[in-house]
């Protein structure tokens, strides 16, 4: 049986957060990312999409990230697909690594110099920082040291295989957009997003990646299309999804929330729609501070290229005015506090998930133990009005 094939039979049902989808995606655009982010010929980060059991270089590596994602709870079964005894335990220790979000010790025997150990290597021995938001070190930066670890040692398929592994480990949601926005010039990052996570927990189209569109909700502040200037930036627009699925004259879009294939402005450049992987609930996000620091610095390089951004999420009401407060913080001189006050109240939005409020302050060296008082501290302002129906 293929591991395509295995992939799509009986499964458990995944929470929709169910960090094993991160960290899935992760391996996959972890690989091809790290060809970006040390310089690897397009080409050669081309074959990344082009599994083949019997090639070579990144599509041999694709092969066995197939296989591992497949096998997702199986290392054994993993292993057991591959031929040659260091693929199949690095292929069972990626299978580990996205079940579990850690990176087994390197077998013993493994040799000194090969792409394969040197990734790993590279992935399991690079230093992990300290989560200090305010000065900008992050945990799952690890992986950008980790892939230039491997490519200084070894070379470009090495740098690739610390980039799967690691992002393994640290999940799509630590893969640095910067990369990303490069990788979209060759290959599309949601395309491996979309394999991986069918790989892992089996094809059903009517949920997300597969969905053509995402967020059919009854909400009205989700159906109804809604946009606003930014407090700070009037190049910069805050809106929910329906209204970028409305405009045929965006120039560039940063995506807080899963979408469908047809709710993206396919008009686009590929690198002008940055999607960021942020979930609007309390203790789900892994590298949440590094992610808002990701969506809120492509912001500013979009800014800085000259094009008008739509930023948005799913009804633009939580994750819009966090991502948009520490971008006001960060690039406009803005105090965070007063941005969280005039961004939460220009979208009509909610402190209901706090982390995230909780998350942007602490980039700014600011504490906020209770977003909703300490913001808030005569009420929390009303939520927009909508459209009837």
């Amino acid at each position: 049986m293929s591991p395509a094939r295995r992939a799509i039979e009986s499964r458990e049902v995944w929470d929709r957060d169910d960090p094993r989808l991160d960290r899935a995606a992760g391996a996959w655009v972890g690989a091809a990312a790290a060809a970006c982010i040390v310089g690897t010929p397009p080409a050669m980060t081309a074959e990344i999409c082009h599994p083949e059991g019997d090639g070579t270089g990144p599509a041999r590596l694709a092969w066995l990230v197939t296989t591992a994602l497949a096998n997702i709870g199986d290392p054994a079964a993993a292993a057991k697909a591959v031929d040659g005894p260091l693929e199949r335990e690095w292929t069972a220790a990626l299978c580990r690594t996205v079940g579990e979000g850690r990176v087994p010790p390197v077998e013993a025997g493994a040799p000194e110099r090969s792409p394969i150990a040197t990734g790993w290597r590279s992935a399991l021995g690079a230093p992990v920082p300290p989560l200090d938001p305010a000065r900008g070190s992050f945990p799952c930066s690890q992986l950008v040291e980790a892939v230039w670890r491997a490519y200084t040692r070894y070379g470009d398929e090495a740098g690739m295989y610390a980039g799967a592994l690691a992002g393994a480990r640290w999940g799509m949601s630590g893969v640095p957009l910067e990369a990303q926005r490069r990788l979209a010039d060759i290959v599309a990052p949601r395309g491996l997003v979309t394999r991986a996570v069918v790989l892992a927990r089996g094809s059903d189209p009517l949920r997300w990646p597969e969905q053509e569109r995402n967020h059919a909700s009854d909400s009205p502040h989700i159906r109804h299309p809604f946009a606003v200037e930014h407090p700070y930036d009037p190049g910069v627009t805050l809106c929910n999804l329906a209204y970028v699925r409305t405009r045929r004259d965006a120039e560039a879009v940063v995506t807080l929330c899963r979408r469908g294939p047809r709710d993206a402005p396919s008009y686009l450049p590929a690198g002008d729609r940055v999607e960021v992987w942020l979930a609007d609930r309390e203790a789900v996000n892994p590298n949440l501070h590094f992610v808002l620091d990701e969506a809120a610095g492509a912001v500013a390089a979009l800014r800085a290229e000259g094009k008008r951004v739509l930023l948005h999420c799913a009804a633009g009401q939580s994750r819009t005015p966090a991502v948009a407060a520490h971008y006001a913080a960060s690039a406009c001189g803005a105090g965070v506090v007063e941005a969280l006050r005039s961004t939460i109240r220009a979208v009509g939005g909610h402190v209901d998930t706090p982390e995230l409020a909780r998350a942007a302050a602490a980039l700014s060296g600011v504490e906020l133990t209770d977003p909703a008082a300490q913001l808030f501290p005569d009420g929390l302002p009303a939520q927009r009005a909508t459209p009837p129906g």
